[in-house]
């Protein structure tokens, strides 16, 4: 066999910097001192959104959680902004029509480009080094029964440290949206082979070498020296690979802190990785360093010949004296152990391939700090060791000094986190890992916009006329086209809607015109189908309604009436109004439904013989000039289209739009109807929208409260007036608080949204290329015009001239998008 040894290295390699032992229990790593390790991801509330009481109340309980940790335990708090180029593929979704699918491919090639748009993501990295004291090691030997004499020193600890941070994680997840870091099990060939990934290690390794994907173990995870299988290059700019490494380093702290301090580094549109390393100390041993430290400032108060002389004279250092009683105050505070002393660490790391390029970004983030008020400085000679000494579970390179307590510490670290919404759609009654609703932005980091929380999709969508709300119920409409089998209900006012229905190949309904949007007469027949007991039951009432309508009081005379003529028409072949009518026995009943037959002014709508409404998967109804025809004619249509539509509600994805909605919220029975929705649609895997411009009508409606408690997502469109009394009182009766109402009056018209969720809380742009502008964003007078033009002078074919008159080239390859 061939003597290898002269030809291997012997000298320490970049694997033996590293700490990394074995994984010894799902999500807990074991390292080469006999430290034990474990993380978890996490997300805090949304950064802009969070009032100062807010994030002062935050600081506070994880100062409470953090004060209970000492000597022994070290905590790295990591934000890492990377870039997001993630996008459904088209082969997620399913587009029924090229305009609906043009508009998304634009979205993503926008979203796609890698320049500009950064997500960043939050973790929490616990580590514990057992104490090797004589009472430590005397409680080896000393056991309360058989059981726990036969187990070994390793199993102790892991079983100390398991509880440990068990009751970590239940404190955090009283505070924060929290998540552990696992091992995965993946079936791979077919479900015959069972893969492991672990999270952790994924990402150890990117903070070893800047680059995230994940890592299978092996059969025995053990001899972690693999995770640094990089090539590291000391010197003043170290290199891993082939990539620059630059470590800033936060060196000099502010005179005091507040929550959020550093939020602004958070938001940098770079990749980096900030890492906040904290080790702890018990209280006495936080007493006896901060002791030595005011010792050392005490003597610096009189000068040296007073003290040895015993004289007294003026010469007396007052900022000595100052940083004494400072020191005096920290003693204190260890003491109480209302606080925990420890070593703070912060350094925020960069990657790249360009040596230039890296200093630049360096330079932007050390000039960020620096203007916050922090010192701040590019490593040079200590590069590496600060790098080393960011990595995870790293106890020993660059400790900085002076000691700081963990109330500071919870002002420093990034809790509050850019809400960058669900990456999945969560309806749990969709397919699993279907793409969220669509994707927007603000600033640099992207938004995922899902109407769902959980099951329940209702969304309140409110603001002043003119501020954006048609557009943005266009887009989710547009957007909402990418689930298979999807259905669309929207009723419009002012045909703002009527770009995107012509185009997606919907059905436009034009009701109280005497044709619909494509040039066919529109006449309904709601008593077409009475083949089932809830049919009849609902023509039952329906016919009650009309006859109330007016102005007769219902008796049971006339339900009798109705419910046996509805009976015998069940068996009929006539099932218009007027067969109706013909064959109703009581007068008064005749009379009141003249109204509506064709002999009336409303038999044009609701007496034809035949049904002339067909519901596929888009349609949308128009219905200002409805709306305007009165009471006696707008309710008996309207429940109609309801009826239907909830008949066509067979459980896939399904979207109710209503625009205008505080039309319908001033009407008892349409409120009614709203309120119902509300309660059971959710089963039948449908989402309501409701769209309005006056928040008084909301107010007054009386189902106010149904409204929040029922509509968990609420869409806020820009308004001037929200914080002048009688509009904020709204606001803070849906549960918005002062930053969110500032937000929210501050907010552009037409181009921010401002959504609120129980799951975070956002303020957006919705980021509309022209070819989305151009379906969802033309409704004037003028646009419609045209747009009826093109229709009929090119037919199907009008959407291609309609983005060539707007100056959108290449109309041809923007619809054939595969």
């Amino acid at each position: 066999m061939a003597a290898l040894k002269r030809f291997r290295a012997t000298g320490p390699s970049f694997a033996d910097l590293v700490p990394y032992a074995g994984l010894v229990d799902n999500g807990v790593l074991l390292l080469k001192d006999g430290s034990l390790m474990a993380g978890w991801y996490f997300a805090g509330p949304d950064s802009e959104s969070a009032t100062d009481l807010e994030r002062n109340e935050l600081s506070r309980q994880i100062n409470s959680i953090l004060s209970r940790l000492g000597t022994g335990w070290m905590i790295q708090v990591e934000a890492i902004r990377v870039p997001t180029v993630e996008y459904p593929t088209p082969d997620q979704c399913y587009f029924p029509d090229p305009v609906t699918r043009a508009i998304d491919a634009e979205r993503r090639a926008h979203f796609g480009r890698e320049q500009g748009h950064f997500e960043s993501k939050h973790a929490i990295i616990l580590t514990y080094r057992p104490l090797e004291s004589k009472k430590t090691a005397l409680s080896k030997y000393i056991y309360s029964d058989e059981e726990s004499r036969k187990k070994s020193y390793a199993d102790t600890v892991l079983f100390v440290f398991r509880n440990a941070i068990r009751e970590i994680e239940q404190y955090l997840a009283n505070t924060l949206s929290i998540a552990r870091m696992q091992t995965r099990e993946v079936r791979e060939r077919g479900g015959e082979r069972v893969a492991r990934y672990d999270d952790l290690l994924q990402f150890v390794r990117f903070c070893i070498t800047g680059e995230s994907h994940p890592v299978r173990l092996p059969e025995v995870p053990m001899y972690l020296d693999w995770l640094a299988t990089a090539e590291l290059e000391h010197g003043l700019t170290p290199k891993v690979e082939s990539r620059f490494l630059a470590v800033v380093a936060i060196d000099g702290l502010p005179a005091e802190s507040w929550p959020g301090i550093l939020n602004n580094l958070d938001l940098m549109p770079l990749t980096y990785r900030w890492s906040s390393r904290f080790i702890f100390l018990d209280a006495e041993e936080a007493r006896q360093k901060l002791e030595r430290t005011r010792k050392k400032w005490q003597q610096k108060v009189r000068p040296f010949f007073d003290q040895l002389f015993q004289t007294q004279s003026r010469s007396v250092d007052q900022d000595a004296m100052t940083m004494v009683a400072e020191t005096e105050d920290a003693i204190a505070q260890a003491s109480s152990q209302l606080v925990a002393y420890g070593y703070y660490t912060p350094v925020v790391v960069l990657f790249d391939e360009d040596r230039d390029a890296l200093q630049e970004k360096a330079e932007a983030i050390r000039r960020l700090v620096q203007a916050e008020g922090f010192g701040a400085r590019v490593e040079t000679l200590n590069a590496t060791d600060a790098f080393l000494g960011s990595l995870p579970g790293n106890w020993y390179a660059n400790i900085r000094e002076p000691l700081i307590n963990t109330s500071n510490l919870a002002d420093l670290v990034p809790l509050n986190s850019v809400w960058s919404g669900n990456p999945v759609a969560p309806c749990p009654f969709y397919p699993p890992n279907s793409p969220p609703l669509m994707q927007v932005a603000s600033g640099s980091t992207p938004f995922r916009l899902n109407l769902h929380v959980d099951d329940v999709g209702h969304t309140l969508i409110f603001g002043p006329t003119g501020s954006g709300k048609s557009t943005l119920l266009a887009l989710i409409a547009a957007q909402f086209r990418r689930y298979e089998f999807a259905q669309i209900f929207a009723f419009d006012k002012g045909n703002s809607l009527l770009p995107l229905t012509l185009a997606a190949a919907g059905d436009l309904y034009e009701i109280g015109n005497d044709q619909n949007g494509e040039g066919r007469a529109l006449a309904f027949c709601p008593l077409f189908d009475l083949s089932t007991d809830g049919d009849r039951a609902w023509a039952t009432e329906w016919i009650e309604m009309l006859v109330a309508l007016q102005g007769v009081t219902i008796t049971p005379d006339h339900r009798n009436a109705i419910s046996r003529q509805i009976g015998l028409m069940a068996t009929a072949p006539g099932k218009s109004l007027s067969d109706f009518v013909s064959g109703v026995q009581m007068r008064e009943i005749k009379d009141a439904l003249h109204h509506y037959t064709v002999d009336g002014p409303m038999g044009q709508l609701l007496d034809a013989e035949e049904d002339g409404l067909t519901l596929r998967a888009f349609q949308c109804f128009e219905i200002e000039q409805l709306m305007n025809m009165g009471e006696r004619n707008l309710v008996p249509v309207l429940t109609y289209l309801f009826h239907r539509i909830e008949k066509r509600l067979d459980g896939s994805p399904s979207l109710i739009l209503l625009d205008e909605a505080w039309l319908m919220l001033g009407h008892p029975v349409f409120r009614d109807k709203i309120r119902e929705w509300l309660k059971v649609l959710r089963k039948a895997n449908c989402a309501v929208v409701l769209a309005t411009q006056s928040i008084s009508d909301a107010e007054r409606s009386g189902i106010i409260d149904v409204l929040k408690e029922s509509c968990p997502t609420k869409i806020c469109l820009p308004n001037g007036a929200a914080r002048e009394p009688g509009t904020r009182e709204f606001y803070e009766r849906i549960g918005f608080n002062e930053r969110q109402i500032e937000i929210v009056s501050g907010a552009i018209p037409k181009r921010e949204y401002y959504v609120a969720t129980p799951d975070g809380r956002r303020l957006f742009d919705m980021s509309l290329g022209p070819v989305a502008l151009s379906f969802v964003g033309a409704s004037g007078k003028e646009d419609l015009k045209r747009i009826r033009a093109l229709k009929a002078e090119h037919g199907q074919d009008w959407p291609t001239h309609w983005l060539e008159s707007r100056g959108v080239y290449d109309a041809t390859s923007h619809l054939n998008v595969q």
